[in-house]
């Protein structure tokens, strides 16, 4: 029987909270490959609490009142560092804005399961976007270049000019298709990690509030001679940005320029 370990936060975001739980329900009773499902949820929300059911058929629920914004990626260490995540042999990190295929989780344990999934350290699904209706995967077909991140970090620090990119040469791209294989890096609101991920990689430990966590996986992954792949057989659906979409836009864009900064300092 394959374990999976699905570690998510929410930050003011509770109706999509229920969704998403309901979601897994159905993909873990999908009566194809057995398999053992446990949910994690950091509630980072700091005001306007509200409780968060653990009461759910078939599966697990385990709920972290953290009740203060600590990051994504933060509030994931969290929780790791607060259970067993490498008894696991898949552990999925997740936004609450999404809902899962019902095939979505036998997909992955047969297809991936029983050893199956040798030197892959990162699975990407097909990310299905109802506003853009479009696939948000995959996220970086291959490795930016020191000269883009700096190009990116000077459009951050310059919000008029990102809107400007937004608004051009990025549209422009992102309705591109791919097929399945190899690829860098994967979309960040829905990541499937292998077991071979963390015995090369160790917990995640990425010091940066928010955004810049696909390229930090990605390097990981590089760095230990780990596979990202592209599988779109495994499917779910973005609802869209339940957090970061009503960000304020300095704000948005401070943050992204601090997780470039990052990144190409760690990495580059």
């Amino acid at each position: 029987m394959a374990r999976i370990a699905i570690y998510c936060v929410t930050y003011n975001s509770y109706e999509c909270v229920d969704k998403f739980v309901r979601s897994v329900v159905d993909a873990a009773q999908t009566p194809a490959t057995p398999i053992d499902v446990t949910v994690y949820i950091a509630d980072n929300t700091a005001e306007d609490i509200k409780p968060i059911s653990t009461k759910a058929e078939g599966i697990r629920v385990v709920v972290f009142p953290f009740h203060k914004n600590i990051g994504y990626f933060g509030a994931i260490n969290r929780m790791m560092s607060e259970t067993d995540y490498k008894s696991y042999d898949f552990v999925i990190i997740s936004n609450v804005d999404i809902e899962l295929d019902k095939c979505s989780l036998n997909k992955l344990a047969s297809d991936y399961g029983a050893g199956n999934s040798g030197s892959i350290g990162w699975i990407a699904p097909k990310i299905y976007s109802a506003t853009e209706r479009r696939d948000r995967n995959p996220k970086m077909t291959a490795r930016y270049s020191l000269k883009k991140l700096k190009m990116l970090r000077f459009l951050f620090n310059h919000p008029v000019l990102y809107h400007l990119y937004r608004c051009t040469a990025y549209r422009r791209k992102k309705y591109q298709s791919h097929e399945a294989g190899e690829i860098y890096g994967g979309h960040g609101s829905f990541i499937i990690l292998t077991k071979m991920y963390f015995e090369k990689c160790g917990i995640i430990n990425y010091p940066v509030f928010l955004f810049g966590e696909e390229i930090y996986l990605a390097e990981q992954c590089r760095q230990q001679g780990l596979k990202v792949v592209y599988d779109p057989t495994i499917a779910v659906k973005d609802t869209e940005h339940a957090s970061t979409g009503n960000m304020p836009s300095r704000f948005y864009c401070n943050c992204n320029a601090k997780a470039l900064e990052y990144i190409m300092s760690a990495f580059y």
